[in-house]
């Protein structure tokens, strides 16, 4: 986030550095750094994790902690940090601190409520008649959703990520049971939902009516 300038009087300092410090500069936006600077550096590329990665690390911070969790509890935190070993640390510890009973194993169910996970199968029913074109049920769904307080962005969030397992699914021709309802549509079909659903995760943060902008996908499908 360093301006032009900034970085021209840091430039001084990092061609005559004291013996004493050693800089590290780090961003996402690597093509944002003159080449002056980058000339003057060691380049280090780091990757996101794989979701093996992350759980191996939990497992190992579960087990030197003594913090007994289901398998499927700790996939929805893998699932949530997104690659990201700090947010997986944190969201685990949210989790572990939220605990009702301390010497409980932490369930599936514990995680969904303290991380606020939507229903999964509320997604499933909502992108099955969706693609059927049942605009009745999939307003129901909508509607349930708003009845209850589910945080409609984070909920939009998570279809998309179902909906990138399909996508990969239907391409490969190994598509998940679990999403067996869009094994006779087209991958069209698929691709259009998540165009749609790409829009209304850009346009609900600022709406005032969030249900409303989740509803326009109903007569667009």
């Amino acid at each position: 986030m360093l301006t032009t300038e900034a970085f021209n009087a840091l430039l001084k300092t990092l061609e005559e550095p004291p013996g004493h410090i050693i800089f590290i500069l780090a961003t996402t936006d690597v093509y944002k750094l003159p080449p002056t600077i980058l000339s003057r550096c060691q380049r280090y590329d780091f990757r996101l994790a794989t979701d093996h990665e992350i759980k191996e690390l939990l497992k190992d911070v579960s087990s030197k902690e003594k913090i007994k969790i289901e398998e499927k509890a700790l996939d929805l935190v893998v699932q949530n940090a997104k690659g990201s070993y700090r947010d997986a640390l944190s969201l685990f510890d949210v989790v572990y601190s939220g605990q009702e009973n301390d010497r409980s194993e932490i369930t599936a169910e514990e995680v969904s409520k303290v991380l606020g996970i939507p229903d999964i199968d509320s997604v499933i029913i909502l992108l099955e008649n969706l693609l059927l074109g049942n605009g009745v049920k999939s307003l129901e769904v909508v509607k349930k959703l708003e009845e209850k307080g589910t945080n409609l962005q984070q909920y939009t969030s998570f279809v998309l990520d179902i909906l990138r397992e399909i996508l990969a699914g239907k391409i490969t021709g190994d598509l998940d049971k679990k999403y067996s309802f869009a094994k006779d549509s087209d991958v069209k079909s698929v691709y259009k939902l998540i165009n749609l659903f790409l829009e209304t995760e850009n346009k609900i943060r600022y709406a005032s009516n969030q249900a409303l902008v989740l509803e326009l996908i109903i007569p667009e499908m």
